[in-house]
This record gives C-alpha cells, sequence and structure tokens, in this order.
C-alpha cells in the first residue's frame, strides 16, 4: 500500500481537528482535559515529523483550534510542550515495564516479557518509533533528561536484572554487558516500524499487518535468547 506524504498529512491532522471539535460543548475542566490532551497529540505527530526545530507553536494550535496565545495558557514555551509530550509517550510505555517487573517471575520470563511490551507499544503507537528517530537525528541539545522522565529508573532495573541472571548463572550472555541485547531488540523494532517501509519497493511490506508483527516479535525474542544466553533458546 502506498501513501502520498500531503494526502497523509492532511489525513492526520483533519482527524485531529475533527476530535477537537467537541472541546467547546464540554464543561470547563474536561474541556481543559481534553484540550491538554489534544494539544499533546497534535505535538506528538509534528515533532515526529519535523523535528524540534522544525515544529512551531503556531502549527500546533491551529491543527487544536486555539491561538498562539491561547496555547501558551497550557504550556508556557515549546520546549516545555517537548518535555510534556515525551513524558506522555514514553510515560505509559515506562508504566507497562514496569509492571512486568513487578509480576515477577524467573528471570528469563521477565526479560521476554518486557521485549514483547516494548515490540507492542512501538506498534501500537509508530509515532514512538518516529520520535526515536527525529530524536537521533536532531542530536541531544533539545533533550533536558532522557526519554523516560524518570531519570533512567527503568533502564537501571532491567540492567540490574541483567546483572542477576548473569550472577546466578540463569543467564549466560555472549557480551559482558546488555548494550549489544538492548540495542538489537530496541534498533530493530524502531527501524522496523519506523523506516522499513519505505526502504521497500512498491510498498509491498505493511510492517503493522498482524501476521507480519507476529513475525518481528518471533525474531526480536529468539535474538534475546541467543545474546543473553537463555536456556532452551535453541529450540524457541
Amino acid at each position: 500500500m502506498r501513501f502520498g506524504v500531503s494526502a497523509a498529512v492532511k489525513t492526520r491532522e483533519e482527524a485531529l481537528k475533527a476530535v477537537n471539535a467537541q472541546v467547546a460543548i464540554e464543561p470547563s475542566g474536561a474541556k481543559a482535559e481534553r484540550t491538554r490532551a489534544a494539544i499533546l497529540a497534535a505535538a506528538e505527530d509534528l515533532f515526529a515529523r519535523r523535528g524540534f526545530a522544525a515544529t512551531r507553536l503556531e502549527d500546533v494550535a491551529e491543527i487544536v483550534g486555539l491561538t498562539r496565545a491561547a496555547l501558551f495558557y497550557y504550556y508556557g514555551d515549546k520546549q516545555g510542550l517537548f518535555d510534556a509530550m515525551l513524558a506522555d509517550v514514553f510515560g505509559s510505555l515506562g508504566v507497562k515495564l514496569d509492571e512486568v517487573l513487578a509480576k515477577g517471575g524467573s528471570i528469563s520470563q521477565q526479560i521476554e516479557l518486557g521485549v514483547e511490551a516494548w515490540v507492542d507499544a512501538i506498534v501500537a503507537r509508530p509515532s514512538m518509533a518516529r520520535l526515536i528517530m527525529r530524536i537521533i537525528a536532531d542530536g541531544p541539545e533539545f533533550l533536558t533528561h532522557g526519554v523516560f522522565s524518570d531519570n533512567n529508573q527503568i533502564a537501571m532495573k532491567y540492567w540490574a536484572l541483567f546483572e542477576k541472571g548473569r550472577a546466578s548463572g540463569e543467564l549466560k550472555p555472549l557480551h559482558d554487558d546488555p548494550f549489544h541485547a538492548a540495542s538489537a531488540v530496541i534498533g530493530s523494532t524502531v527501524f522496523y516500524v519506523g523506516a522499513l517501509a519505505a526502504l521497500v519497493p512498491h510498498g509491498r511490506f505493511e510492517p503493522l499487518d498482524a501476521q507480519q508483527i507476529a513475525a518481528h516479535k518471533s525474531e526480536t525474542l529468539h535474538t534475546t535468547r541467543r545474546l543473553l544466553g537463555i536456556a532452551g533458546s535453541s529450540n524457541k
């Protein structure tokens, strides 16, 4: 399936405007929350497609149906909006990854469930993949903190899980640190969702097709098991 860039952009912006058409008839409290959510949705779309420098507050305000001055009531400047958008996008992912650890289970099970949660989150919200690629392309100067607003506590928890598994012998990793496994899991899924379709000729690949998602998840788990030396990986 092939999509024209201008048509896709128009469709996204019209959808956002249609959603926000209901704002004026809602009670003030609900209206404020709905408007805030609409601003974050518009910002997510624009920052993912254009990057930080090229995204203008005027464009965000226009999509939501606000004046630029009204937008400042919710977010004081572009950096504040960008930070709030990142917290909204990656905060939900952080919660899901934390929930995996809270459930307990063996170290291997927790790691594999974490990998599945990561893939599911990116597939469910493709703009997350585009945001990550944009952040990489733009450089770190616009980041006031990591993409997770918890000072990377989630990443450190999974690092500790890796160290615990290596010490106990449950994991027999090919490398002394988890970076290669993390790169394989994170990088492959971001590229798969955010970029691969653009490189496939004639638009013959749809990464969000259910069968393709299942195949990607299977391959990602297989790679994780191999790199971390999870027992029985050759049989999975």
